[in-house]
Parts: structure tokens; C-alpha cells; sequence
């Protein structure tokens, strides 16, 4: 039995780790509460800073005492000569250096590490990039590393010429490198400008990248970082700002004004004018707030003039907005004579030109180019999700009429692809239904989209005039985004699996309303119809809330002078 090493029994090891780890705790809970009792006496030393290192280097995301050394830091850097300081600060490279093998990516350690090369009196930029290759060669896709790298090059002044090479030579060993993709995006518009173009980047240039991305997607067609940087490079078309949609009537002493993007109420003004006589106006969003929106409600102050809705004279009216004195975007319209209102609203056409620009920025031609690549490999690689959603995105931005019925059926596919984000693809086919309506639709006022499977409403900040809604029989589950049809009238809901109103409070037109055969639970749900002013007619027939025996008295509690209907025999 001499000689033999011991072996420990389970129950002893678990014991003797117990201990140590009770050993670890105590030492690490005395040194962190004597750092907290010397920053508080305002002992800032090389002491603390002994102390705080025992802490990160067993715990480098313990942030507070990354902030302790910072003070540190700073307390020292009156108190001791530049090259007492250059040691000092050479000396937490170095433990920066140990930290960050306990930890790659800790926040904390790279952003003290930047801290450090600023504060240094001798900083050595050359080295700082060293250790940034050294780290992106163990982990390529180490995004800390990667931001440390471009604060590094930022101060250093590294030709931007040097970084891109640096990006294809890591894209060339693998394109599956996110971060070296992303970085290339940054350069690019440093490297070859073009304000002409949407992108900001020479067409030329565009065209090369396309090249190279289509290089990673045919070698690697399911990573996913090539097919962000190919959406990338086909950008987003930037919206002017404009007016859509104006609607001002006289009886009502009400105007809405639709924009392109969303526009802040008090940072921006809008002035109306009158035949060129200012009026007084009162602005809120739809939802009666001042927060951005795309849609202002205005309020006409005091009398309307008397020459409005009368005689033989038309009715100017200017509308004008303006943000830090300068004109962001104006129309005018004209009040007809013996009218009492008016209205202006984009055609169409237009409305498919801004939906193709809000997907991308490139010209049809690369699109159409773009579109038969893509469709090639998709062919080949016919169950690849990102494939079959890049060419529904193309068919969308070169012709969605066209390709409606494509377009509907690879949507149907990834459903069963991709079937974690089912909920996205039956928005973006909802969305994509609801955008053909409008662009093919001849009437922006009435919309009829029964039976449609729509899981979502969407785009109604480009219906603020809409007055006739069908949206029966689909699985739409909330109404949120209602309040821009300002001027809905009429609304059928029916057959859906809503299961409450919040969404369709302040719509002050309204009058006729279809909830029947929803979810609707209970009477409460009801309750944001009371700010539905001319609401005359509601059907809530077939949800469950009419099981409820006091359901009638307390709809007409909630809704006095509304016909309610709670089942089908209710005429």
C-alpha cells in the first residue's frame, strides 16, 4: 500500500472545492470591501490599485473597479512625473492584457484600454494594433476588438486605404467574418464618395462589391453575414420630406397633414394660411400628443372667415413647415366656391415609387442584374431561407405587380423554411398585400381587403383619408397603428381574433363598426370606443363578452346613443 497516491472519494473532492471556493469569496469579498473604504477616505494610491487588480483579474466585468482605477488614474497623473506616469501606464497594458485572456470580450477591459492610450504620455499605437491582429487571429468575429481596432486607427491615423486591404485579406480566409464586412462598410464611403449617389458611393464601386459579396453567397449560401452586406450595399432609398395627404374642413374647424417621415410637433411649425390671412391652429399627433409622427391634427382657433363655403370665390389655402427657420416642405390646395372642404392626396403611382424606395436604393437595372443572380442560386439551393427572402425583396422593389403571385408563394415557403419567425413572414405578406392594394388601388378612399389572411394592418400612415375599411375575415389580433384614419367612417372587423378596442380609440369619424365573431373577452375592452363620438352602430355579436347576462346594460352605460348589436338577432 506504500507508495500509492490517495485517490479522493467524491464527497471529499466536492468538500475540498467547497473549502476553496469559501477561501476564494473571502478573499475577494475583503479585498473589494477595503477598495470601497479607501475610495471613499479618497486614498487613491497605487495601493488601490493593487487591490482592484486582485478583483479583475479573477473578475474583469466587475465595471465599478474599472471606474475606481480611472479615478485612480487621474488622481496620480498631477502627482507624478511623465515617465513615472509612461510606467505606470505600460504597467496596465499589461494587466490589461492578462485581464483580457480571462475574458476576450469584456467590455470593461477594452474600454479602460482606451482610457489607458489616452491618458498615456508615449502611447504606442503601433503596438495596440499588434494586439488587435493577435486577438482577431484567435476570434475573427471578436466585435470588442474590432471597435478597439477603429478607435486605435482613429488616433493613430491609419490610412483608411490600409484598413480596407486589412478587411479583404480577413473576408478572402473567410467570409463568414461579420465584423470585417461591417467594418468594409464604413470605409467605403471614406475611400470613393459620391453624394450624387443614394448610397454615397461610387456606382463602380457598388458594382465591385456586388462581385465579391456574390463570391461568399455562392461558396457559402447559408451564412448569413454576406447576405446582410448584400442588403447593405442594395441601401435604402432616402424619402424627402413632403406633404402625402392635407384635409382641412370648415364645419369641422379641423386640417390634417400627412408628411413622408415622421416630424416632431413643436420642433418643426406648421402655418396655415388662408387666402393669405394666418389662422391659428392648434397641432397634435393622432394620438393627441406632440411626439413625432407622420401625421398632424390641427385644430382651427376662433371663427372660421366668413368667406370660406360661400359666394363665388375660391378659397386659397397655403400650408407651410418650417424647422429652425428654414422651409422643410410645403403645398397648397384650393377650397372650391359653395364648399366647405378640401383635400389633397398623392396618386398611386407615387405611392409604389416611395415603397420600392423605402426597400432600396439602387437603380432598376442593377436590381433586375441583382434579381436574375440571385435567382439563379436560388434555384440551385431551393430550400436556402436567405436566398428565397432576398429574392422577395428584389421582386418587390423591381415589380410587385408583376410578381405578386411569386412573391406570395416564396413567402408561403419560408413559413415552412423558416418556421421560428413564421409571425414575420406573415407581416411582410400582409404588408406586401396592403402595399399592392394601395399602389393599384383608383379610390385612396375606400379599401376593401376581405378574406386576405392579413395578420397585420399596416401602412395606414398613408391612409389618413381612408373613409370605407373591410378588413373581415383575416387573423388580425390587435389594431394598433388605427388612429391615422383619421376620417374612417366605416370599419368592419368581423371574423378576426381581436380581443380588445385599445387601437381604435380617436377615431372621431367613425360610425359604423363590425366586431362581430372576435375575442373580444369582456365589456371592458370596449371601453376605448368612448372617445368614438359619432359611433351609431356596433356589432359585437359572436365574441365571447355576450355570454355575459348585464352585457347589453352595461355597452349602453359605456356607449349611451350607440345601437349595439350582442347577437344575430339583434336588428
Amino acid at each position: 500500500m506504500h507508495g500509492r497516491l490517495k485517490v479522493k472519494t467524491t464527497e471529499e473532492q466536492q468538500k475540498a472545492k467547497q473549502e476553496e471556493r469559501a477561501k476564494k469569496l473571502k478573499l475577494y469579498t475583503a479585498a473589494t470591501s477595503k477598495a470601497f473604504q479607501k475610495r471613499k477616505a479618497g486614498e487613491l494610491d497605487t495601493e488601490l490599485l493593487e487591490i482592484t487588480g486582485q478583483v479583475l483579474h479573477v473578475n474583469p466585468d466587475f465595471y465599478t473597479f474599472w471606474n475606481i482605477r480611472k479615478e485612480t488614474f487621474l488622481h496620480l497623473h498631477d502627482a507624478k512625473e511623465s515617465a513615472e506616469l509612461q510606467k505606470l501606464y505600460r504597467g496596465e497594458l499589461d494587466f490589461l492584457e492578462m485581464c483580457l485572456k480571462v475574458n476576450p470580450k469584456s467590455y470593461g477591459t477594452w474600454h479602460h484600454r482606451s482610457f489607458v492610450m489616452d491618458h498615456m504620455p508615449q502611447p504606442d499605437w503601433a503596438r495596440e494594433l499588434e494586439l488587435c491582429n493577435l486577438f482577431l487571429q484567435f476570434d475573427e468575429r471578436n466585435f470588442h476588438c474590432w471597435d478597439y481596432r477603429r478607435f486605435v486607427v482613429k488616433r493613430s491615423k491609419v490610412a483608411a486605404v490600409e484598413e480596407f486591404d486589412f478587411t479583404t485579406s480577413k473576408i478572402s480566409s473567410n467570409f463568414s467574418n461579420f465584423s470585417s464586412w461591417h467594418y468594409r462598410s464604413k470605409l467605403l464611403p471614406i475611400l470613393h464618395p459620391d453624394p450624387t449617389q443614394p448610397s454615397g458611393i461610387a456606382p463602380h464601386v457598388i458594382q465591385s462589391e456586388f462581385e465579391l459579396v456574390q463570391n461568399g453567397l455562392y461558396t457559402d449560401p447559408d451564412d448569413q453575414s454576406n447576405w446582410f452586406y448584400h442588403k447593405w450595399l442594395l441601401g435604402r432609398g432616402e424619402q424627402n420630406q413632403r406633404i402625402n395627404y392635407a384635409y382641412i374642413s370648415c364645419v369641422k374647424k379641423q386640417i390634417l397633414v400627412s408628411f413622408t417621415k415622421a416630424i416632431k410637433i413643436g420642433v418643426a411649425s406648421c402655418e396655415v394660411l388662408l387666402n393669405k390671412s394666418k389662422v391659428n391652429v392648434t397641432w397634435t399627433n393622432q394620438n393627441g400628443t406632440s411626439a413625432f409622427s407622420t401625421l398632424w391634427v390641427g385644430e382651427l382657433e376662433g371663427e372660421v372667415p366668413d368667406c370660406l363655403g360661400k359666394g363665388d370665390q375660391d378659397t386659397q389655402v397655403e400650408i407651410q413647415v418650417t424647422q429652425g427657420g428654414e422651409q422643410v416642405c410645403h403645398h397648397s390646395l384650393i377650397i372650391p366656391s359653395g364648399k366647405e372642404e378640401a383635400t389633397f392626396q398623392w396618386q398611386a403611382s407615387d405611392l409604389g415609387a416611395h415603397f420600392r424606395r423605402d426597400l432600396c436604393a439602387m437603380d432598376e437595372e442593377t436590381l433586375r442584374r441583382e434579381l436574375d443572380t440571385v435567382s439563379e442560386l436560388q434555384e440551385v439551393e431551393n430550400t436556402n431561407k436567405w436566398a428565397m427572402l432576398t429574392v422577395v425583396l428584389l421582386m418587390k422593389s423591381v415589380d410587385p405587380v408583376s410578381y405578386q403571385e411569386c412573391i406570395i408563394s416564396f413567402l408561403h415557403q419560408l413559413q415552412s423554411l423558416d418556421s421560428t419567425r413564421n409571425n414575420y413572414y406573415c407581416d411582410l405578406r400582409s404588408r406586401f398585400i396592403i402595399e399592392t392594394a394601395l399602389e393599384t388601388s383608383e379610390n385612396l378612399t375606400s379599401m376593401q381587403l376581405k378574406g386576405q389572411n392579413l395578420s397585420t394592418m399596416s401602412r395606414t400612415e398613408l391612409l389618413p383619408l381612408l373613409q370605407d375599411l373591410d378588413l373581415s375575415d383575416n387573423v388580425l389580433k390587435r389594431t394598433s397603428g388605427f388612429s391615422f384614419l383619421q376620417r374612417l367612417q366605416r370599419l368592419n372587423l368581423s371574423g378576426n381574433q381581436l380581443t380588445s378596442c385599445q387601437g381604435l380609440a380617436r377615431l372621431t369619424c367613425l360610425t359604423t363598426l363590425d366586431l362581430s365573431n372576435n375575442s373580444i373577452p369582456t365589456v371592458d375592452k370596449i371601453k376605448p370606443l368612448q372617445s368614438c363620438k359619432q359611433l351609431s352602430t356596433l356589432n359585437l355579436s359572436g365574441n365571447p363578452l355576450c355570454e355575459d347576462p348585464c352585457a347589453a346594460d352595461k355597452l349602453r352605460e359605456i356607449l349611451p346613443g350607440t345601437e349595439i348589436k350582442l347577437s344575430k338577432e339583434d336588428s
